[in-house]
């Protein structure tokens, strides 16, 4: 897009959604919070078992906090809205602390608790590290990659299964994962993760302007609704579903919104399964229903515990060591999906309570207030920067959270890495949308007056 007559571009927004040329190295935190992604998005202790014996994912941790601390620049204090995201962090990490210390089981709740932990650092990590443009956007181009090659493989993996001879009801049953035995190896937590970086990879479409990435974030976007589709997660389809109508009323143009409500309907007629379709019916009907009936009497369960522990919850990791010891014999006609809550909300208040609820409460309020003190901050910088690479992600992540809030209704993903890696890029993209520069106006050039006007000032005054 052409600058506007009278304002004087800055090199990044001729650049639209590509990375600015600055100064600033590939520094050791930056190297470190890479590999950490890497490390969690491809399981790699699971792909090579050597690794199994050394914990790679604290040891990328541990560099990149040793690189935080060793750049004083990324070690200045929170400011503005990011300071908010902090607060509630630390608040919630210190709930789920005081929950695990009076939990009745305390090695579920330590084991849960460091989980927590860990990722809180993720988001201090992210949210310090990344919050230059070069740097938030060489991490998204990163996590791109990453769930494309998750997506593909579950896409691949369908049409094996296809060709196999595997029935279309077996496949809607079990769905397709990312074949991981971590975050991405149940359907259902593969598809939370794909609701997530679906409307990510529409908001870096909408911003590149090179066409050669613009076709990398277009592959992405349609492969993400690919493994949407094939995961058989009713979830999933729930969050795509409502992502593309806030989309659509919340995009001043609605032209994107409108795009990603078409795409999915015509994926939803064309691509979805009929067994799938049958599946996605069978919800409104929970008692006809098993895995449906099963998630019901875990909800059941849950708000059981929580209104006999309202304040801090049974402890982080406790459901489970709870349910069985209420349910000795489980004397049903098919086993249990899992003991799990199958909900983040449900989770939250059965483990943790409302002290632990509270700041959850406040995270998922403070991402979309953040992302929109940051797009007043792009467009007090200029008029230019509405279509600028962080205005775009500042709507995507808005949207990449609600895919999250949907589809964590019916799955237990609190501490899996999709919230706090949310949390980090809205506190990073605040951060780099604060070192932007403003567009400068330009003096303009005094206007030349017309030849015979020229000539009647000049001429020679008579009396």
């Amino acid at each position: 897009m052409a600058p506007r007559a009278g304002v004087r571009a800055t090199p990044a927004s001729r650049e639209g959604a590509s990375p600015s040329r600055d100064k600033s190295k590939w520094n050791l935190a930056f190297l470190g919070l890479l590999a950490l992604l890497v490390i969690q998005y491809t399981s790699l202790p699971q792909m090579f078992p050597v690794l199994q014996h050394f914990d790679i994912a604290k040891l990328a941790v541990a560099v990149a906090f040793l690189g935080l601390m060793l750049s004083p620049d990324l070690r200045k204090p929170a400011a503005g809205p990011v300071h908010w995201l902090d607060t509630c962090v630390a608040l919630f990490l210190f709930v789920s602390l005081m929950s695990a210390c009076f939990s009745d089981h305390i090695g579920p709740a330590v084991s849960q608790f460091i989980d927590t932990f860990q990722w809180c650092v993720v988001y201090l990590l992210i949210s310090r590290i990344a919050g230059k443009r070069w740097q938030l956007y060489v991490v998204m181009c990163l996590l791109m990659l990453l769930n494309l090659k998750l997506a593909q493989f579950s896409i691949r993996s369908y049409h094996q299964d296809v060709i196999s001879g595997v029935s279309a009801k077996d496949l809607a049953g079990r769905g397709e994962g990312a074949g991981s035995t971590a975050f991405f190896g149940n359907a259902g937590d593969f598809g939370v993760a794909m609701s997530v970086v679906w409307p990510l990879a529409g908001a870096m479409f909408a911003a590149e302007v090179k066409r050669w990435r613009k076709w990398f974030f277009a592959i992405c976007f349609f492969a993400f609704l690919g493994a949407i589709v094939v995961c058989s997660s009713r979830g999933a389809l729930v969050a795509a579903a409502v992502i593309a109508f806030v989309a659509f009323m919340r995009s001043s143009k609605r032209v994107t919104g409108l795009a990603m409500m078409f795409v999915l309907i015509v994926a939803f007629f064309l691509a979805v399964p009929k067994a799938s379709k049958e599946r996605l019916e069978a919800a409104f009907h929970p008692h006809s229903d098993p895995t449906a009936n099963d998630r019901l009497e875990l909800w059941h369960f849950g708000m059981h515990l929580f209104a006999e522990h309202p304040m801090l919850g049974v402890g982080p990791g406790n459901f489970e060591p709870d349910y069985v010891a209420e349910h000795p014999i489980l004397d049903r006609e098919h086993k249990l999906m899992a003991i799990v809550p199958h909900s983040i909300y449900v989770q939250t208040l059965s483990e943790l309570g409302i002290a632990g609820f509270i700041p959850l409460l406040a995270l998922w309020l403070l991402v979309p207030v953040v992302n929109a003190r940051t797009r007043k901050l792009l467009r007090e910088r200029g008029p230019e920067n509405i279509r600028s690479f962080e205005y775009n992600l500042s709507w995507g992540l808005d949207l990449a959270l609600v895919g999250y809030l949907v589809s964590g209704a019916f799955i237990t993903v609190l501490y899996y890495p999709h919230l706090w890696v949310l949390l980090g890029l809205t506190s990073a993209l605040y951060g780099a949308a604060a070192r932007k520069p403003a567009v400068q106006p330009t003096p303009e050039a005094p206007k030349r007056q017309p030849k015979a006007l020229r000539r009647r000032v000049n001429a020679p005054v008579t009396c």
